[in-house]
């Protein structure tokens, strides 16, 4: 009779409070991330982490069935009472579902769709572009960033008076001199809960720079390189200083050795190392830019800055670090790059991976496995490192240069600016794409890059 009791008490007894439990392949005994995890009757629910564990926060003003849910594509979908998960230990085993992965390899283009889709989240507090970004454990640190806006007046005008018919020089002199442009760089520190799809705005202030790179290493954020605005707005200057947060102490630690001083830049974590390559490191009056080809590493425990092998040609760059494999993205020296080059650090070589099918100046980019994934130019592409596949897909998303990161089988891409013919403006955006998409959406480019060892 006690047993029978605390069975049919259970559903009333976890309201208001988290179930926790765990979601285990039921073949391999492996852990499943983004297992979908909901209450039958309510929208709202958790996934699993890259462990398998998973937290179902309760409400207890909710009329709830007592049947939870457990979904993720390409497994069967179970759905358990609270005293059958009591039962397990809060252990689900789920089932693959082969019969379906197979069906979604054939289905033909005709039934795929046109444009990979997208859903937006919870915006940041600040639109800024040309940020640190960087992703730990199911948050995502964002620092600094540009927040100017810029307005050609000037060109504006001239269209606004060639509309008017009775328009004088006076009208198009009052329309120049109206200018709402604002140069600024940021010193917040902005952190996004993935989980809660929430962001916060700590109380710790930073350099004010952009252009520049994170790093993380043993729950240290390295600030780097990018560049500072002076106080009248009116010139730059390249920013020396290293600034090292602890996310465990919640202080800062600030090192003015940095012999890479330039925006723009590539970096990575490499064992106890910091490697960093390319740039800028100067810009004219007319916009001309002075690019370097150096690259450097820093190590953490001594402190000690070292030369590398030059890169093969002086450009701002992005790329992505995979094993001991250096990937280099597309760039910029003067004209949009397309080429993907590959630096093995474990024997200093370089090698030509790939052309990309159009040249992208600034490419945001982010991977999983030995899968690289490329934002740009309104397109999703990816690379797999391993097999030479290059695959393009479309998505209306016009941003330009945001951040994006990978997590539990989803790309979050974060800020970057939109570009009209009069003027750029930093977004706050924040958008969510599902990797699914990307079974379900035309390829509307592809080749595979046969490349000798």
């Amino acid at each position: 009779m006690r047993y029978f009791l605390i069975l049919l008490l259970l559903p009333y007894l976890l309201l208001g409070q988290n179930i926790k439990g765990k979601v285990i392949d039921s073949e391999t005994k492996i852990p499943v991330e983004n297992v979908s995890v909901y209450f039958k009757n309510l929208s709202k629910g958790a996934t699993t982490n890259r462990k398998g564990n998973f937290s179902l926060k309760t409400d207890s003003n909710n009329k709830i069935s007592n049947s939870i849910v457990f979904s993720r594509i390409g497994y069967f979908s179970k759905s358990l009472t609270l005293p059958e998960l009591k039962k397990n230990n809060f252990i689900i085993n789920l089932s693959k579902k082969t019969e379906q992965l197979k069906k979604v390899t054939i289905h033909s283009n005709k039934k795929l769709k046109k444009e990979i889709s997208f859903r937006k989240l919870s915006r940041l507090k600040k639109g800024i572009h040309s940020f640190g970004s960087v992703l730990v454990d199911d948050k995502i640190y964002v620092i600094g960033g540009d927040a100017s806006y810029i307005e050609d007046t000037g060109k504006k005008a001239m269209v606004q008076i060639r509309d008017l018919p009775d328009a004088s020089f006076s009208d198009l002199m009052r329309r120049i001199t109206i200018n709402p442009t604002w140069i600024g760089y940021k010193d917040d520190l902005q952190v996004y809960n993935i989980t809660n799809d929430e962001w916060t705005k700590p109380s710790l202030n930073f350099r004010k720079r952009a252009y520049h790179n994170i790093n993380n290493i043993d729950d240290n954020l390295y600030v780097l390189g990018g560049k500072r605005v002076a106080l009248n707005n009116k010139k730059e200057y390249l920013d020396e200083t290293l600034e090292v947060y602890n996310l465990k102490t919640d202080s800062i630690f600030i090192d003015k050795t940095n012999p890479h001083q330039a925006v723009n830049f590539a970096s990575f974590n490499f064992n106890n190392n910091i490697i960093v390559m390319g740039g800028s490191i100067s810009q004219k009056k007319n916009g001309s830019k002075t690019f370097t080809n150096k690259s450097h590493i820093y190590n953490i425990d001594s402190g000690y800055w070292y030369e590398l092998k030059n890169m093969t040609q002086p450009k701002e760059v992005n790329g992505v670090l995979i094993d001991n494999t250096i990937y280099l993205v597309g760039g910029y020296n003067g004209k949009a790059l397309k080429e993907i080059e590959a630096y093995n650090i474990t024997t200093g070589t370089w090698k030509k991976e790939t052309d990309l099918f159009e040249a992208i100046a600034k490419p945001s980019l982010t991977h999983s496995g030995n899968v690289i994934y490329i934002f740009g130019d309104s397109k999703i592409m990816t690379y797999n490192t391993k097999t030479k596949v290059l695959n393009v897909y479309n998505i209306k998303l016009k941003l330009e240069a945001p951040k994006i990161h990978f997590y539990n089988d989803k790309l979050y891409i974060i800020g970057g600016y939109i570009e009209d013919e009069f003027s750029k403006t930093p977004s706050a955006d924040v958008f969510i794409i599902d990797l699914f998409e990307l079974e379900i959406t035309q390829i509307i480019q592809s080749k595979t890059e046969l490349v000798s060892n």
